[in-house]
């Protein structure tokens, strides 16, 4: 008997863990709110930005990292989403500079 109520408290947790894990539109929502700390980011420039991104999900976290040298950008973990990596948005500033001009 305690061993079933061990196995269902543990697949219990697992599911939490599962529902509350955050999206890739709360990580990317983050992450522009990161870009637009130096001003407005165009539409185009976000796309180009995004698309560099890779979007990972491990079913009790969720992580953004980019396609190029896999540097972890954000990572998330029951509805809450961190900037791991503080320095990507100006650097994404200085690679897409010419987007970002009108």
């Amino acid at each position: 008997m305690l061993k079933k109520i061990i196995f269902l408290a543990i697949i219990g947790g697992l599911v939490y863990l599962n529902v509350t894990n955050p999206k890739q539109a709360d990580h990317e929502a983050l992450l522009l709110q990161e870009l637009q700390q130096f001003g407005p980011v165009p539409e185009s420039a976000q796309e180009q930005i995004f698309g560099q991104l890779d979007f990972s999900n491990f079913m009790v976290c969720s992580a953004i990292k980019t396609s190029e040298d896999s540097k972890m950008l954000t990572l998330g973990y029951m509805k809450k989403v961190k900037v791991v990596h503080n320095d990507w948005a100006e650097e994404a500033r200085k690679k897409y500079r010419r987007l970002f001009e009108y």
